[in-house]
């Protein structure tokens, strides 16, 4: 994925992904991003081409949430439909948005210089628009009625 940086303190050089080295044997869902010269250990709920969501981690001991409850529910979650919708729509599934909104991130694209891991993206800014005709009012007067047929 590479993007074009468009801020003058954003990252001059594209964005580098990179799969998990092949003596790396922890979880295969979980990222690590570099953003601004840190480096942040995360689970990539979806990326676009201007912004990356993630579960961060290292934010579950600040936040006092359970990190093992948040990795066993992301396992499943990567076995089961990882590939299907995001991490968020499981963890909606199971009633714990509350908690786990408190670790989820945005990180625009142009900060983020590298990833390694999966870097998750489904297509979830298509706006569908329904057309929907307006009714006209009844007219003062006229009288209203049932339809109704009888199918003998």
């Amino acid at each position: 994925m590479t993007v074009k940086t468009r801020s003058k303190r954003a990252n001059p050089v594209p964005l580098i992904v990179e799969e998990h080295p092949d003596d790396y044997n922890g979880y295969p869902f979980i990222t690590l991003i570099q953003h601004r010269n840190e480096h942040i250990l995360a689970i990539i709920n979806n990326a676009s081409d201007k912004t990356i969501e993630a579960f961060v981690l290292d934010l579950c001991g600040p936040q006092k949430i359970n990190e093992e409850t948040i990795i066993s529910i992301a396992a499943e979650w990567w076995a089961e439909s990882g590939e299907k919708y995001p991490l968020s729509v499981e963890f909606s599934k199971r009633g714990v948005t509350s908690e786990t909104s408190k670790i989820l991130r945005s990180y625009k694209v142009d900060f983020v210089t590298r990833v390694i891991g999966p870097l998750l993206s489904y297509p979830m800014d298509n706006v569908k628009s329904v057309k929907r005709r307006r009714r006209k009012p009844v007219p003062a007067g006229m009288e209203v009625t049932k339809n109704v047929f009888d199918l003998k």
